[in-house]
Parts: structure tokens; sequence; C-alpha cells
């Protein structure tokens, strides 16, 4: 198997009993070694040719919500196709379509640039090709020119319509990648986007013998077009020009779909991050009156544990300190210094009415640590479930939520759902503070 898809954690073995087990103790079961897909979705290279596509586990608009959270994409080096999606590509769909555009070509170009005959008409003295002897004696000869004939020629160019297609695609991809230099700030993303910029200026300059069109005639070139077969010897023109097109015409892509026209480096996405950080971002969106933390990047950081005393009479070791313990929901919403509703975002979801039970030991921890009544769980929506908001109970003080979201068709209109749902509970909490 490959070792980063092993070293990254994007499967794992596990040992499974097969069948059920027997009553006798002294019976043998049958342990069986299964592969899991580990919190990933999308084509995972296994060994060689072996590949396994990795689908959401339930259903979900994905590109949406990478969308709307700009989030990174993991691409590996193998080759998916997906489809094309309607509408501009987003900023985070251009920088792959760049990037990829930019190996479509390397590639490409080791093949060799693709060339054609076009034939020449030229008046020469020096003349090389065929000979017109109708215009020769019309337009030389007739004028008492002796010293030149008209002749025509083939020569070899690679001003070739697909080739101005490469072209305008690899300025396109410069000037792209100079403006996204100018906006980036994060040291690791810098080093990627210069190396992708000097593979541009590289390309350039193997492309420099091809006449620009500015006018982009070669947008109704056949083979442009993708109406027409390359020949075998450039095959990887195929590729390289749908890439080349979808930049020029900003072309979007999806990534629910597993057949398509646009073939890319299979990108891969950690669907529990993805949701949780589009829960977050919407209901910062779409709640009024309250503020929505990230619990995870809390500053100041809040503790765990608070200062306590020995009892009088009680014999302990060590009073430890409140150490490196912090609370860290996912989502804290507070106004002022008050915490209305903490809640952890879970990408799983509930079959048997209450949420798992260490999911719910946790949230409700974090919200008597915070001092607050309200505790929830966010779940993906099941196709046969209803969504909305379900009250498991109460413990102590603390009531306990679940929220089901659906996250097909339109999942904004579901997150307005939730949003309305949350902050009446908070002005309710606010109101009998």
């Amino acid at each position: 198997m490959r070792q980063d898809v092993l070293r990254r954690g994007f499967v794992e073995w596990r040992s499974v009993v097969a069948g059920d087990i027997p009553k006798s103790a002294t019976e043998e079961v049958t342990v069986e070694r299964k592969l899991f897909a580990k919190g990933v979705i999308g084509l995972i290279p296994l060994a060689g040719n072996l590949s396994v596509l990795v689908e959401p586990r339930y259903p979900a608009s994905v590109t949406h919500m990478v969308n709307v959270c700009e989030w990174p994409t993991l691409a590996l080096d193998v080759l998916r196709h997906y489809a094309e999606a309607p509408g501009v590509a987003e900023e985070w769909m251009l920088d792959r379509l760049v990037a990829d555009f930019l190996n479509s070509m390397r590639a490409l170009l080791s093949q060799g640039l693709m060339r054609e005959y076009r034939q020449r008409l030229a008046a020469t003295s020096a003349p090389k090709g065929r000979i017109l002897m109708g215009p020769t004696i019309q337009k030389q000869a007739s004028r008492g020119i002796n010293y030149r004939v008209n002749i025509s020629y083939f020569e070899k160019t690679e001003t070739t319509a697909p080739n101005q297609a490469l072209l305008a695609a690899v300025q396109w991809s410069l000037e792209w990648l100079d403006g996204r230099l100018a906006s980036i700030l994060e040291k690791g993303t810098l080093k990627y986007l210069r190396a992708c910029r000097e593979e541009a200026i590289r390309h350039l300059h193997a492309l420099r013998f091809i006449e620009s069109d500015p006018e982009r005639h070669f947008m109704s070139d056949p083979f442009v077009q993708g109406l027409r077969d390359m020949p075998e010897s450039r095959s990887e023109y195929s590729r390289a020009l749908r890439l080349a097109v979808a930049l020029l015409e900003r072309r979007g892509f999806t990534l629910e779909s597993s057949q398509g026209a646009l073939g890319l480096s299979t990108l891969l996405l950690s669907t529990d991050d993805l949701f949780e950080e589009y829960v977050r971002r919407r209901l910062r969106q779409y709640i009024a009156g309250f503020e929505v933390l990230d619990g995870n990047d809390l500053n100041p950081t809040r503790t765990l544990f608070e200062t306590a005393e020995v009892p009088a009479n009680v014999q302990v070791v060590e009073t430890l300190k409140a150490g490196p313990n912090r609370v860290q929901p996912d989502i804290l919403i507070e106004a002022g210094e008050q915490t209305h509703l903490v809640a952890d975002v879970k990408y799983q979801a509930v079959r048997n009415g209450h949420a798992d039970r260490h999911a719910i030991e946790q949230v409700v921890t974090y919200a008597e640590r915070l001092r607050c009544a309200e505790a929830m769980t966010i779940h993906p929506c099941l196709e046969n479930q209803q969504p909305g908001l379900v009250l498991s109970g109460r413990l102590g003080t603390v009531r306990i939520w679940q929220y089901r979201v659906s996250l097909v068709n339109d999942p904004d209109a579901g997150m307005r759902d939730m949003a309305k749902a949350i902050e009446a509970l908070c002005r309710l909490e606010k109101s009998t503070e």
C-alpha cells in the first residue's frame, strides 16, 4: 500500500469477527481484516493501479460547503475526472485548475508540441517549393521583372489553434498567480505558488514561437472544443486543452460527480472538519445579537479545572494546577461575558434517538464548566429523518439538545432554520438571567 496514504491516516485496517460469535468457548471464529476510510472523501489510491472512491456517509452538497468555507483540498498524484458545474468557478477551484493545468503542460511538452504544415505564398528571387507559372507571368514577367517568381511551399509551424489555446491559458495562469502572490501571507502557500509561477514561466518559454491570438478565434477549433480526437502521439493534449478551456472560460467543477471531462488530481476532503467549519460560518452569518465563537481557538484560553481548596482533615498527595486542560467546544454562543449555549458538531448521524453517550458527556462537561444551561450536539440528517431540534432531557442544571440539519438540495435553508432555533434558545436563556 502507498506509504503516504497510511501515514496520513486516510485509511486503517480493523479486525472484524466474521459471522456470529459461537456460544462454545472452545469453538474457533474467523477474524477478518477490513479496510476502512477515516474521515476523508474522494478517490484514495491504495496500491499500483488500485484506488477506492470514498463517498460521503450522509447526503450532502459537498461542493457548496467547500465554496462557503473556502476549505482546502488535499491533492494526490492520481488522476480523477470531475464534471463541470454551471456558473463561474470559485477561487479555490481556479487555484486547483491552474496547478493541474501546469502539471498537464509538463507531460504535454515531454511528448512534444503538435505542429502542422501551412501553405505559404511568396514572391522571391530565391525560389523553393513549387513555382506558380500563372501568377509569375501575370505579376512579374508582364511588368518586366525577370529576377523574381511567385512560389508556393508548405512550412511546418507551431502556431496552431490548440497551441494558441495553451499559450493563452499559460499567460492567464501567470497573471492569476501574480495576483495570488500579492494577497497570500502564509509561508507554505507562498512557497507553493512561487513554484507554480516558475513552472508557468518555463512553459511560456517553451511556447515562445507560437503567435498569440488576442481575439481567441482558437476557441472554435474542433480540437480545442474536444470534438475531434488528438493523434495518439499527442494524447496529453486532450487533458491539457480541457483544463485550458476551463481556465479561459472560468468554468467550475463539482466534487459530487465521479464522472466528467476535467482530469484533475484526486481531491480529498476532511468531512468532519468541513462540516464543523460550515456550521460555524453559517451560524455567524445568520444569528443576530450574539457572538459565535470557535471554542478550539479561544483567546484567552479557558481551563477545564478551577482552583479548589483542600478540605480540613483531608490528606492529599498533591494539589494539581489547572495545567494544559482546556475547554474546547466547537461552538460557543455568547453575549458579553455570558455563555448562552455550548455546541459540538459531530459528522455522525443520530440513529437511535439520543446522540452518542461520549458526545453528550463531553458537551455537558463544557456547559457545566462555563455555567451554561443549554448544551447541544449538531448532526447531519439522514434521508428518512425529520430535520430540526430534538430535546434529549436534562442532566442536573443543563438541558441537552441535538439538532439534525439537512445538507442536501438547499443546505443554507437548513442552516437558517437551525440559526433561528438556536437564537430562540439563547434569547430564552438571556431573559431568565
